[in-house]
């Protein structure tokens, strides 16, 4: 028979017992498709977010854009986008705060037909047939490019083409004299044949001068009300990044193994070329070259009239918050 004393020790052992079982908190993230997803795969993979306490639920989208409406109406709490887009979400009025970045690099290529494969730069496809995907943030930096180099999309004769639909129109032989677009797609039309890559995505980097970086964001009520959290799901991005520089090939593998989940019918090198083509994972914090590209950025959206005001960068990006993290995993 237990004594007195030792059922209130074994009592209060069970209740501590149960305090340390804290269930963990559970969080959605929209990630849209393409490369930047392969933190957030790679961090849930390796249990990063499970370390913070955090129980993560991957929701890909076709777009950031859709991530970040299902954010604003409360069905997830993070959204994965590209600056441009983070940027015209804010400009709307939804209310939302970047806290880190996802990943960087553009991923924009440019393929030319056979018959112009000898063609070096942009000012050589004047007076010719260039296919993209008007309205994506690809296609805004490239006319932030053509600006800055004194060319149009009148001169380059650039067309609207879905990328999914650029192999089909590439096959062809006389649909396009040039495409624009991003992997795998740019990829199927160089391995079946039907064109030859003329500017790569860190060509176009170079020339544009950006870092192009995809932003977490959440809203304002819920880095309020769950501060702890945020940093939590944050810190997990930087052990992902940390990670992927390390165990690059591991890395791989883990996206290559869930791409396959999706029915994605990618082989091993281009998923190769597209995670490391530039370098994408070099941490969630805002760096100085980001520093550079997100203002760079703004000022061409309310030039072009896609955002109706000027935006405060230091009140809708909290930079401390990626700062934190990287320390963290020093």
């Amino acid at each position: 028979m237990i004594g007195r004393s030792s059922f209130a020790y074994v009592v209060a052992l069970s209740l501590l017992s149960a305090g340390s079982a804290v269930a963990a908190e559970k969080v959605a993230i929209g990630m849209s498709t393409g490369v930047n997803q392969v933190p957030t795969v790679v961090g849930k993979a390796k249990g990063f977010f499970a370390e913070e306490g955090i129980d993560i639920e991957l929701k890909p989208v076709n777009r950031g854009a859709i991530a970040i409406e299902a954010v604003a109406g409360g069905s997830i709490q993070f959204a994965e986008s590209s600056h441009t887009s983070f940027f015209s979400a804010v400009a709307k009025g939804l209310p939302l705060e970047g806290v880190g970045v996802v990943s960087r690099g553009f991923f924009g290529r440019l393929i030319a037909s056979n018959a112009n494969a000898d063609l070096k730069t942009l000012e050589d496809f004047k007076g010719k047939r260039v296919g993209t995907q008007v309205g994506t943030g690809m296609h805004m930096v490239i006319e932030m490019l053509l600006e800055k180099r004194n060319l149009t999309g009148e001169s380059l004769g650039i067309s609207n083409v879905r990328v999914n639909d650029m192999p089909a129109a590439m096959a062809t032989g006389d649909t396009f004299d040039a495409v624009i677009g991003w992997d795998p797609a740019m990829e199927r039309i160089v391995q079946s044949g039907y064109g030859k890559e003329v500017i790569s995505t860190g060509d176009f980097m170079e020339m544009a001068g950006i870092t192009y970086p995809f932003i977490l964001s959440t809203t304002s009520d819920y880095l309020n009300a769950n501060p702890d959290t945020v940093q939590g799901v944050v810190n997990a991005y930087a052990k992902a990044h940390k990670f992927i520089t390390a165990n690059p090939d591991e890395a791989l593998n883990i996206y290559y193994e869930y791409l396959k989940t999706t029915g994605a019918e990618l082989d091993e090198p281009t998923v190769k070329q597209m995670m490391f083509d530039v370098e994408r994972f070099g941490g969630v914090a805002f760096t100085e070259a980001d520093w550079q590209d997100l203002p760079a950025t703004t000022q061409y959206l309310l030039k072009e009239g896609r955002i109706k005001a000027e935006l405060d960068l230091d009140k809708i990006i909290h930079r401390e918050i990626g700062e934190k993290a990287e320390a963290a995993v020093k």
